[in-house]
């Protein structure tokens, strides 16, 4: 797997779909107070997106740095990238050096905000709807089932997986209409680990990242 099976992974438009729903969404279906805390998690970001994202349209459309930097702080804190990369990689993941650990979930997070802060750009209205949540007192990792009603649109089911990590709820995956983003990315990953190595991994999505950076900044210059 090269650079270009890379793109063509981080282009999906389920996964780009994704993350819109994960953060874009305005939750109107339940009133907040009914919501249980990995729901108004969801709700929480949600508002904060939609505020930001109503208020500088034409910034999300000229200022590249913005939108990332719009992802960087109101995506990152709110999900569990370690966790995520240590799902993607399975067992890559125990057979590799800490340090191998630490260069992946870097590079494996930068790769995500810079793919999914685009759709930002295509930011929509919504509503979701809660499934009623199936958890038990003391739950540290749940599924938060919702449906997604778009104007035009049928119903999008749209899964949460959430954990407790340092006393707060945060994502590790998301599932749409039974797609997983780590599914998605495990077998791809996987691939070309068989093929070049932890380290060949790592270098490859530094290499689209770093390629990224300079794409846009090349933009910003014309």
């Amino acid at each position: 797997m090269g650079i270009s099976a890379l793109i063509s992974i981080t282009r999906n438009r389920h996964l780009m779909l994704m993350l819109m729903l994960l953060l874009v969404c305005l939750p109107l279906a339940v009133p907040a107070e009914e919501l249980a805390g990995p729901q108004q998690v969801v709700q929480r970001i949600s508002d904060q997106l939609q505020q930001i994202l109503m208020n500088n349209q034409q910034r999300l459309q000229e200022d590249p740095a913005f939108v990332y930097q719009l992802a960087n702080d109101v995506l990152v804190p709110h999900v569990d990238f370690v966790h995520v990369s240590s799902l993607v990689l399975g067992k890559h993941w125990r057979r590799a050096t800490d340090e191998q650990k630490q260069a992946f979930s870097q590079q494996f997070q930068r790769l995500l905000v810079r793919t999914y802060s685009t759709a930002f750009k295509e930011f929509q209205g919504w509503e979701i709807s809660y499934t009623p949540l199936r958890m038990n007192a003391g739950d540290s990792d749940v599924a938060v089932h919702t449906l997604i009603n778009r104007t035009g649109a049928p119903p999008v089911a749209v899964v949460y997986r959430m954990h407790i990590q340092d006393g707060d709820w945060k994502a590790y995956d998301v599932k749409i209409e039974g797609i997983s983003l780590v599914t998605n990315y495990r077998t791809s990953f996987a691939r070309e680990v068989r093929r070049s190595g932890m380290r060949g991994l790592i270098e490859r999505i530094t290499e689209l990242n770093d390629s990224r950076v300079k794409q846009v900044a090349e933009n910003s210059s014309t």
